[in-house]
């Protein structure tokens, strides 16, 4: 008799499920296996069958809500999934050790955007910042924009119980780049889970990685965040022109009174969007971050 679980971690050929309130086993099926990574991701929700007391079976992977994706970074036209059925993507960053990196949070923000989710920035290590206002500067534009905005640390608390009041009832993804403490942020918001953590490369500034596989962690209250590992570079799956045009809102109205239907806002005459730029009525940092991935597609 088939039950429904969802998926909370992935390994050659096998998984681990919720399934009935406990966590089981389950294997793999061979034509999923030869391309787990593009096929089943942690949030998955599955039908599996008993195969034996201990041990289930992969029988389907039911239709996905909402998707966190990105290239393989060995082959470019494969999609590797991160997480999946997901309400919320917490965008972790951190203002110095490791530094603030606003290229990767446009892409980790557009990628978020266009798999159907919620997304928010958490500020952590806010507690390193020199001049807080100063820090925080580049990120408000995000915040004008309807991401929520939450300065967090570990060390003193501050922030932890507005993320948690953020992400109650909700199934979420901490994401963002090696080292800025998205193990940490998730000991404090439960002391129970002591997952493992570690510094900044003091030398170079970079992350370490601590977490190795996306983990579903369940924090009571119909509360659960998916542990993704740190990543330093981060490509947009399958993005067309206009995919990226729509992931900038701000540019919405003003493309209305371009010169070209079909305007790019890079080259065109008339363009009221880069008219808005030059006025500054869009933020020339957003406007710089969409002419470089215009570039790049």
């Amino acid at each position: 008799m088939s039950e429904e679980g969802i998926v909370i971690g992935v390994s050659s050929a096998r998984c681990r499920l919720f399934l009935g309130g406990r966590e089981v086993d389950c294997v793999v099926p061979s034509a999923i296996a030869k391309r787990q990574r593009s096929a089943l991701a942690v949030g998955d929700r599955v039908t599996a069958e008993p195969v034996e007391a201990t041990l289930w079976r992969l029988i389907e992977i039911l239709p996905r809500r909402t998707v966190l994706s990105r290239p393989d970074p060995f082959n470019a036209r494969v999609e590797r999934f991160i997480a999946a059925n997901i309400d919320l993507a917490v965008n972790v960053v951190s203002i110095k050790s490791p530094p603030l990196k606003p290229r990767l949070i446009d892409r980790f923000l557009i990628a978020i955007q266009r798999g159907g989710a919620q997304a928010a920035i958490c500020v952590n290590k806010i507690d390193l910042a020199d001049d807080r206002d100063a820090a925080l500067q580049p990120l408000l534009t995000y915040e004008q924009l309807g991401v929520p905005l939450i300065p967090c640390s570990t060390k003193s608390g501050e922030g932890i119980d507005a993320l948690r009041a953020l992400i109650e009832g909700k199934t979420c993804a901490f994401v963002g780049h090696s080292g800025v403490g998205k193990s940490s942020i998730l000991n404090a918001l439960d002391v129970r889970l002591r997952l493992t953590t570690a510094s900044v490369h003091e030398k170079h500034g970079t992350g370490r990685h601590t977490t190795t596989a996306s983990t579903l962690i369940d924090l009571g209250d119909e509360t659960y965040v998916i542990d993704t590992p740190g990543i330093r570079e981060f490509g947009l799956w399958d993005i067309t022109p206009q995919a990226l045009r729509e992931a900038f809102p701000e540019f919405e109205e003003a493309a209305e009174w371009c010169r070209f239907n079909d305007c790019a806002h890079t080259h065109e005459p008339d363009c009221e969007v880069k008219k808005r730029v030059e006025r500054g009525e869009i933020n020339p940092a957003r406007y710089e971050a969409y002419t470089r991935l215009a570039q790049e597609i």
